[in-house]
C-alpha cells in the first residue's frame, strides 16, 4: 500500500491522466447506457382462441368477441382485455394483475367459458392459452416419411396428438404445444331422406338433436366453505352405436 502511494506521489502526471479518464468513462457511460427506475414486469396473460371456418372478421367479432367479451369481463383479476379478429378464428388476450393466483384463475376462466351458450353453430369450442401466441415458436420438430412408405394420416394424427404433444405440454416449463397436419377420425351421419319426409323431421332437428346429444350439460353446485363449484357432465354420443339410437324428437299424444 505504501509502495501504491509512494508511486502516484512521484508520477501526479499520470494518477491525474488515469483520474481524467475514469471521469471521460464515467460521462460517456451516463449518456449512452439506458437508466430505468423500474425494471420491466412481465404480467401474466390467457389468451381464448375460437375457431369459426369461413366467417368474416365482421361476424367472428360481432358474434363471437363481443360475446365472450361482455362474459368475461366481471373476472377478477383481470387488468385489461384486447382481441384480434380475423377471417374463420378469434383471439382475446387477458392481461393479469401481477402477482395473480393463474391456476385460480384459470380455473375460473375455463368454468365461465363453458357456462357461455349461444355462439354460432359452426364455431368451434373456445380454448385457453396460457401463451400469447404473438410469441416466437423456441423449437420446431417435423416428421418426414421415406421413400415409397405408406403413410396413414389418420394414424399419423393420433400418434403425433397421444405420443408426442401430450407428453411434451406436461414437461415443466412448456407453455404450450401445437401441431399441423396429420388426420383426424371422422363419423359421418348419412340421412334417410324418405325417412325424414315421412316424419317430418328437417335436418336442422337432426343437428340439434345430435348436438344435444354431446353438449355439456350443468347438474348442480357444490358449495364449499365460501366457494362455490358447478359440476357439469358431458354426454358423449358420437359412436356408430349410440349415434343410431340418438332421439330426434317425442312426439307424445294425451287420450282423451
Amino acid at each position: 500500500m505504501n509502495g501504491l502511494i509512494k508511486i502516484a506521489i512521484e508520477r501526479p502526471i499520470a494518477v491525474f491522466a488515469l483520474v481524467l479518464l475514469a471521469v471521460m468513462f464515467g460521462f460517456v457511460a451516463l449518456r449512452s447506457i439506458p437508466i430505468q427506475m423500474s425494471p420491466d414486469i412481465e404480467k401474466p396473460i390467457l389468451q381464448i382462441r375460437v375457431a369459426w371456418p369461413g366467417a368474416s372478421p365482421e361476424d367472428v367479432d360481432r358474434e363471437i368477441v363481443t360475446r365472450l367479451e361482455k362474459e368475461i369481463a366481471s373476472q377478477a383479476g383481470i387488468e385489461e382485455i384486447s382481441s384480434n379478429s380475423s377471417t374463420g378464428s378469434a383471439r382475446i388476450t387477458l392481461t393479469y394483475s401481477v402477482g395473480q393466483d393463474m391456476d385460480k384463475a384459470l380455473t375460473l376462466l375455463l368454468s365461465r367459458l363453458a357456462a357461455i351458450s349461444g355462439l354460432p353453430d359452426e364455431s368451434r369450442a373456445p380454448q385457453v392459452r396460457t401463451s400469447n401466441s404473438d410469441d416466437s415458436p423456441i423449437a420446431r420438430m417435423a416428421l418426414a416419411a421415406k421413400d415409397g412408405a405408406e403413410v396413414d394420416l389418420e394414424k399419423l394424427g393420433s400418434f403425433v396428438e397421444n405420443d408426442i404433444v401430450a407428453p411434451l405440454s406436461r414437461v415443466e416449463g412448456v407453455a404450450e404445444v401445437t401441431f399441423n397436419g396429420g388426420g383426424a377420425r371422422e363419423m359421418r351421419v348419412i340421412l334417410n331422406e324418405q325417412k325424414l319426409s315421412q316424419y317430418k323431421i328437417s335436418v336442422a332437428e337432426v343437428l340439434d338433436a345430435l348436438r344435444s346429444a354431446t353438449s355439456l350439460q350443468s347438474v348442480g353446485d357444490i358449495s364449499e366453505g365460501k366457494r362455490t363449484y358447478a359440476v357439469r357432465t358431458e354426454a358423449i354420443a358420437y359412436t356408430p352405436d349410440t349415434a343410431m339410437r340418438t332421439v330426434l324428437r317425442n312426439d307424445i299424444v294425451a287420450n282423451g
